[in-house]
């Protein structure tokens, strides 16, 4: 395909994994997810061919509820291959939206800064009215392109927005407007062809994450733990009886959980478990030591981020062998590089 900008020999490397952007109908009434490969995609989207050079690999076809540890660290190499390339302008990741946010927060930071990595998908299947994907993906194209887009980690292109991995969350189950940004606004927009960024929350150039793909595997061994009313004190005690090395309380508010378990959460604490605090609550920070006494009980706040993306920061921190101290400051930290600076958050 040839490109009639300035980079003639660039391109942009698109790496599919599947999602709804991928789906075809199987009914007048529902869909399945990753039937399409990303030839079919791209072919769909003339434009694509005036704009710029691309290059595509089919690395996984799938609904994103079955996104996987193997399938994040196949991914992980081809990332990081597509990064050493010096012809690869920037990275696009079609991707099911129902784990999107997860997959772009772990990918923020495992690779803090370089070139641009797009994570884009669809609310609605290939083949419906009014398909959201061709769009979608020519926007993130866009800004994988765009040298604004370079150094601000993983990003989420949808609807015309552009998220940033570590705010967006999910809020509706079909909406075209699904992804919104917590405790900030968006980090830019599109209007045509024109990338626009509304904020300067570039990082350093080519900073390294202190984690790598080996630390993927820690992310299966942190359980997780919904607080509701009604629950009883056994089912707590069972619960907490089979943690082994880490979990994460989705607590309600801010980060709470019935006080009735405390004794509980500061005995598997005191055994070598690791547990974070977060809050079912999508807006707002988890703040240390408010109703629950985090120092007593050696309990981490997860600030500003959710259960979901605590759970994948705390698996990666498993390997580590840090104390409860310094993985609080590491939740405390935009993304944890090797040069030991790591922006506190908030930022």
């Amino acid at each position: 395909m040839l490109s009639n900008n300035a980079n003639a020999k660039k391109y942009i490397k698109i790496l599919a994994t599947g999602g709804t952007i991928a789906g075809k109908s199987q009914s007048s009434v529902d869909y399945a997810s990753g039937q399409l490969n990303i030839a079919a995609l791209i072919a769909e989207i003339p434009k694509i061919q005036d704009y710029t050079k691309i290059s595509w690999q089919q690395v996984a076809n799938i609904g994103s509820q079955d996104m996987s540890i193997k399938i994040w660290k196949t991914l992980y190499t081809a990332i990081e291959e597509a990064k050493k390339d010096d012809d690869v302008l920037g990275i696009v990741i079609t991707h099911g939206t129902d784990t999107m946010v997860d997959s772009a927060f772990l990918f923020d930071l495992l690779f803090p800064s370089g070139k641009p990595l797009v994570f884009v998908g669809a609310m609605r299947n290939a083949d419906a009215l009014s398909a959201d994907g061709p769009q979608n993906l020519l926007d993130a194209i866009h800004v994988a392109s765009s040298i604004e887009a370079v150094n601000r980690g993983a990003l989420i292109v949808m609807n015309s927005k552009i998220i940033r991995a570590r705010n967006a969350y999910k809020r509706h189950t079909a909406a075209l407007g699904t992804f919104k940004t917590s405790n900030g606004s968006y980090a830019g927009d599109l209007y045509g062809d024109d990338v626009n960024f509304y904020h300067n929350f570039s990082r350093e150039g080519e900073n390294k994450s202190i984690f790598n793909v080996s630390d993927i595997d820690g992310i299966a061994q942190v359980s997780m733990m919904s607080v509701y009313p009604g629950l009883s004190v056994s089912y707590y005690k069972n619960a907490l009886s089979k943690i082994n090395k880490a979990l994460v309380v989705s607590g309600v508010g801010n980060g709470n959980f019935p006080s009735f378990i405390a004794k509980n959460i500061k005995e598997i604490v005191n055994m070598g478990a690791i547990i974070v605090r977060s809050s079912q609550v999508p807006e707002g920070y988890v703040s240390r030591n408010v109703e629950i006494n985090d120092d007593q009980l050696g309990t981490i706040a997860s600030l500003g981020l959710s259960p979901q993306k605590s759970r994948i920061l705390l698996g990666l921190l498993l390997k580590k062998n840090m104390s409860n101290s310094q993985i609080q400051k590491i939740f405390e930290c935009e993304v944890p590089t090797t040069d030991g600076s790591c922006g506190i958050f908030p930022n």
